[in-house]
């Protein structure tokens, strides 16, 4: 009795928006009374949110004695004197009020409090501290897990261990900063930077994250940042725009911080190499060398990286509008063709068809011409390296760039900034001498579908010197073929007894697969020339047949996906029996499916350790078109030492049709490039499976049609 009466005396403490709601009230009179509508305006909320909240603004009046009246069809009523209306106001200023948090502000706090976070937390943790449901937190997750995405960071959800975030170290950098900027306007950085307090009418939720942020970030050393980059600017001749000197102060202050904490910092090595042929690297080293001397601190060259990244898209170089540097005046893409010309007539090199050299040298001269007009000096780390190392391309640019002498109005180019041209010659000529070193392969399976398709995927990713000249199955080689195609070697999924270079490795590339694939291209050692293959290319009509008929597997295949909920299997071949139905119009025709299914089965097994699934796949009669279907098992399948989740089921027609064949072998490497493919086979229904899949098979049928009738 006395826990039910404590519990109805208990003081009932006012949210915001209900606090709201009564200052509105205190507002009107009994001759003018608001309405639901008037009040939902004017808090924009919805009329439905304020009919929730109206029972407790009741007892929260009846308790302290105020009379309250609703007027069905009229309005409401606070029928109290002017006098207990300012007196219903002051005791509103002294109510513990409970902050709530819109939707979006509810978000950015679960966002800091998983980007800060040591270890994984429990769901409880935000279902208690935001008062919210486990499907409330479920949908701001997947929210988050999309806006996450932009940055390569994903939100793991693991049952028994909790939520966590994982991702690449640009990417997780990336997110964190803007988890700051999500909370900090340049207003609040900058005052930060003059010790302004925080503000007295925070939450206790919002000190809360605050104090979280400065984990990643504290005033005084942003304000050393800040004394470091204004010194920079002057000394280097550059300019940072605001957005730009807020960031940097950002992401600066959280490198150094992350230093301090021990926690390790990478760029990939070919990423770094690029950035190190910028003009903005030696600004990000003179910034660096600064922080060092001022925080006592090594700044690795990963770090200066970063910086670089930031300067480059900040656009930190003054560019000088008056007489020869006048855009008017100048037309930088002819500037840079010349320069072009003049290094291929000295190297014997065909450089103009480099798109991607024309535009990075566009985007690199302008800010050189500024440079050398106001007689900026910069450093390039490089320059010994490219002299040695690359003499021959020195020799050429340094002769290019003497047209830049008069563009510029200066008697001399410095050896920086001629090793900084230079240094996109060095790549684009690279690139071409790479090209000679290019092995084309063959991937092989049973069937031509399903695992070798993966295996191709995954081959392209790690090896850039292997171009994937075909897909087939292992009934279908023809060594007399690969020979005059030029193929240099098979990799299949299954062992091979042919007289032609092969090598057998998994679907999903282990180490000692990688090992292998490098040590075999190694013991080759073949190199090819810079001329092309001709290839006998095929008839228009060829073509457009080829091309139609793509378009209308595709449509069927899309339109017929299937979804299969097993909940009590004990063996493989029961799952089999079970898919086996899915697709077949008759007992004949399952029989047939069953029977083909098992056949590749027993060839070598489908289960594919990575996706905890099997991927059943083969031609059978039985079926006139592409089908692809999913088996989710409600209880994972233990078989041997492999857990099996599911069954992904994939079948084409038995006669030999490449449009069937191409289709299908698409549909598994999306299994791996699509991840939200992937997920909804996994998770989701028919409906979401088939629309992730028509996304990816509408991708291909687009590339395809550009190939194959490009002139």
């Amino acid at each position: 009795m006395s826990l039910v009466k404590k519990s109805e005396n208990e003081k009932l403490n006012l949210t915001s928006r209900q606090k709201a709601i009564i200052e509105i009230l205190t507002k009107f009179t009994a001759a003018n009374p608001v309405t639901i509508s008037a009040i939902s305006e004017k808090l924009k909320l919805s009329s439905r949110t304020i009919l929730r909240e109206m029972p407790k603004i009741e007892k929260w009046l009846s308790d302290n004695n105020f009379k309250f009246i609703r007027k069905p069809g009229v309005g409401l009523v606070l029928d109290e004197s002017l006098e207990n209306q300012k007196r219903i106001l002051e005791l509103l200023e002294f109510e513990n009020i409970e902050k709530e948090y819109s939707k979006d502000e509810r978000r950015k706090y679960i966002l800091v409090e998983l980007l800060s976070a040591k270890e994984p937390l429990k769901s409880f943790y935000f279902t208690s501290k935001f008062k919210i449901s486990e499907g409330t937190l479920s949908n701001d997750l997947d929210f988050l897990t999309e806006w996450l995405k932009n940055y390569n960071v994903s939100i793991i959800r693991k049952q028994g261990l909790g939520i966590y975030v994982e991702g690449s170290e640009d990417g997780y950098r990336q997110a964190i900063a803007n988890a700051v900027y999500e909370f900090m306007t340049e207003e609040d950085i900058l005052g930060l930077l003059n010790n302004k307090k925080q503000k007295k009418d925070s939450s206790k939720i919002e000190v809360h994250t605050q104090s979280r942020l400065f984990n990643f970030i504290d005033n005084e050393t942003m304000k050393i940042v800040e004394e470091i980059l204004v010194n920079t600017e002057k000394k280097m001749h550059i300019k940072y725009t605001d957005s730009a000197y807020m960031g940097l102060i950002v992401h600066i202050s959280l490198a150094v911080k992350r230093i301090q904490n021990f926690e390790k910092i990478e760029m990939e090595k070919e990423k770094l190499s690029k950035l190190e042929m910028m003009p903005e690297f030696s600004v990000a080293e003179e910034i660096g060398k600064a922080i060092e001397r001022k925080l006592k601190i090594s700044i690795p060259k990963d770090e200066i990286g970063f910086i670089t990244m930031h300067l480059v898209s900040a656009k930190i170089w003054i560019t000088k509008i008056d007489g020869k540097l006048n855009s008017n005046n100048i037309n930088i893409r002819q500037l840079v063709l010349t320069i072009i010309m003049f290094v291929e007539k000295e190297l014997g090199i065909y450089l103009r068809d480099n798109e991607m050299l024309v535009e990075d040298l566009c985007n690199h001269i302008a800010p050189v011409l500024s440079r050398l007009s106001m007689n900026v000096k910069i450093k390039n780390s490089q320059l010994k390296t490219i002299k040695e190392n690359y003499s021959d391309i020195y020799k050429a640019t340094e002769k290019s760039c003497e047209i830049l002498k008069d563009a510029a109005g200066v008697n001399k180019i410095p050896e920086n900034e001629i090793a900084f041209i230079a240094m996109h010659f060095c790549v684009a000529v690279e690139k071409i001498h790479s090209a000679e070193n290019i092995f084309s392969v063959v991937v092989v399976c049973p069937t031509g579908i399903g695992t070798s398709k993966m295996l191709a995927v995954n081959i392209t990713k790690y090896f850039h010197n292997i171009e994937i000249k075909d897909i087939v199955s292992a009934i279908h080689i023809d060594i007399d073929k690969l020979i005059s195609d030029g193929i240099d070697l098979i990799i299949s999924t299954i062992q091979l007894d042919i007289d032609f270079p092969n090598l057998c490795v998994n679907p999903i590339l282990l180490e000692q697969d990688k090992i292998l694939i490098k040590n075999k291209l190694s013991s080759l050692g073949k190199k090819k020339s810079l001329t092309k293959k001709s290839y006998n290319k095929k008839t228009d009509k060829e073509e457009i047949v080829y091309i139609t008929k793509l378009g209308e597997e595709i449509l069927n295949l899309i339109s017929s996906v299937k979804l299969l909920v097993l909940s009590n299997v004990k063996s493989i071949y029961e799952i089999i029996d079970k898919s086996s139905e899915i697709f077949a119009k008759n007992t004949e025709e399952k029989l047939k499916i069953k029977e083909s299914l098992e056949k590749r089965e027993k060839i070598s097994g489908t289960y594919i350790q990575d996706f905890k699934m099997m991927l059943m796949h083969c031609k059978t009669s039985a079926v006139n078109k592409c089908c692809f279907g999913y088996i989710r098992l409600k209880y994972p399948l233990k078989d041997n030492d492999n857990y099996i989740r599911g069954a992904i089921l994939m079948l084409v027609p038995e006669f030999d049709n490449k449009v069937h064949i191409d289709i299908m072998s698409e549909v598994s490497g999306a299994l791996i490039e699509n991840q939200a493919f992937f997920e909804a086979i996994s998770y989701k229904g028919e409906k979401e499976i088939s629309e992730e899949l028509e996304k990816s098979l509408l991708k291909f049928y687009r590339k395809t049609v550009l190939k194959r009738m490009e002139c």
